[in-house]
């Protein structure tokens, strides 16, 4: 109840409560089938931003792959066929704008090819962050000035294509930056997650001043604002070696990739991590912080540490969990918001059966995921991404194959 109470909120109660029942329920329902099938996580949970209960399982790497990785093991002994360097173009109904859909057209090195549909199309193409054109239709302030975190092929044909067979969209000028990417190029590669787990745990955000600039553990879409905001660029998240060694979201690996990257500086004092700071570019320009103005930040913020409370910005502060900043090393990790997620798409039903622009069911066609929208409303809370894929998209297998639902939904809506 709560998750989905956060969810909502998070979202400014735009989302489709029945859509969020499903991915709250549906989430640990599939934590477990991956876990089962040999999928390695870290011990602690963490509560990032906008989460105001300490749910969000990280991966043993840190990344998506390692859930891509047993779900490609799940396909091959299930007998999944997968094909690749096969584009989508087409999407086929029995008539035109009517009737069921029947298959689709692919575009592969051998030349064009119709895929028979037996039962249904699932349609799980994800969101359009990286389409300049069509992100910036929707948001006129989302140019190619800004980068995404997204991979290349996040270009949103899947929605055209589906809009070419009746296919209703909403929400789609929903589009989240994600506020800790890493500003010289956009990416989120393993170190842009800390930021992004460590609020709970006493991670402090500062701005080129050394100054705070946001409640760190508030929603992504208020912590890229306030980034925007903040008077410089970048920012940076600042934590030092008991945040590291206990708040069991960094590995020894992590932080050993992330210093030989350059992406994490470390110094044995505030002044000198400030140095440190001040001794690189970012995008050609450099910064100019000053050591007393991040050791008088931080000494601050600790004071709030230990008075379980912030009477800055309200942050919430849990006694044994966020820890203060005060012995070293210390540790900077630069950061800056890149777009990241597209909430809007693709209209579906809780059955997650694809609407058409009258509200009608199309048959045998459904969708999953960052292609459709109702999930996440104006704002989607970091670690729902998954859980949103993977519930949702069970449930779309499902129907497809046998028309009926999961038993971690029934009754639930």
């Amino acid at each position: 109840d709560a998750h989905i109470a956060d969810t909502m909120k998070g979202g400014d109660y735009m989302s489709d409560i029945k859509l969020v029942r499903n991915m709250v329920y549906g989430s640990p329902f599939y934590l477990n089938m991956l876990l089962d099938n040999g999928l390695k996580v870290r011990e602690s949970l963490t509560g990032p931003g906008g989460h105001y209960g300490y749910r969000t399982y990280t991966t043993i790497n840190g990344q998506g792959s390692d859930i891509v990785e047993v779900q490609k093991k799940m396909c091959k002994e299930a007998g999944v066929q997968t094909l690749v360097n096969t584009k989508m173009v087409k999407i086929y109904r029995e008539g035109e704008l009517k009737g069921k859909v029947v298959g689709i057209g692919v575009e592969t090195k051998s030349g064009y090819k119709t895929i028979m549909a037996k039962k249904a199309v699932v349609l799980a193409t994800g969101g359009f962050a990286a389409n300049v054109e069509m992100r910036s239709k929707q948001v006129p302030s989302l140019t190619s000035d800004l980068p995404t975190t997204n991979h290349v092929g996040a270009t949103g044909e899947g929605i055209t294509i589906a809009q070419e067979v009746g296919a209703n969209t909403m929400q789609m000028s929903y589009i989240q930056l994600y506020p800790f990417a890493d500003p010289n190029n956009g990416v989120l590669d393993a170190t842009a997650v800390i930021p992004f787990s460590g609020p709970s745990a006493g991670i402090v955000y500062v701005n080129e001043y050394g100054k705070r600039y946001v409640n760190e553990g508030e929603r992504r879409d208020v912590c890229a604002k306030g980034a925007q905001e903040s008077g410089g660029f970048p920012t940076f998240s600042i934590f030092g070696e008991e945040i590291y060694r206990k708040g069991g979201f960094i590995t020894e690996a992590q932080m050993k990739a992330g210093i030989e990257a350059d992406r994490i500086f470390v110094a044995d004092t505030l002044e000198q991590l400030a140095a440190e700071i001040n001794k690189r570019t970012y995008k050609g320009e450099k910064v100019d912080m000053k050591g007393a103005d991040l050791v008088a930040t931080i000494a601050k913020h600790n004071d709030y540490v230990k008075n379980l409370k912030d009477p800055d910005s309200g942050k919430r502060i849990d006694k044994g969990v966020m820890m203060s900043i005060e012995k070293g090393p210390y540790y900077a990790i630069p950061q800056w918001p890149s777009v990241h997620h597209t909430m809007g798409g693709i209209t579906i039903t809780d059955k997650t059966e694809v609407q058409d622009i009258y509200g009608k069911v199309i048959p045998g066609f459904f969708a999953a995921g960052e292609v459709t929208g109702g999930v996440h409303g104006t704002n989607r809370l970091g670690s729902n991404a998954v859980a949103d894929c993977v519930a949702n998209g069970y449930i779309a297998g499902q129907m497809a194959a046998k028309g009926t639902l999961p038993d971690f939904i029934k009754g639930k809506n």
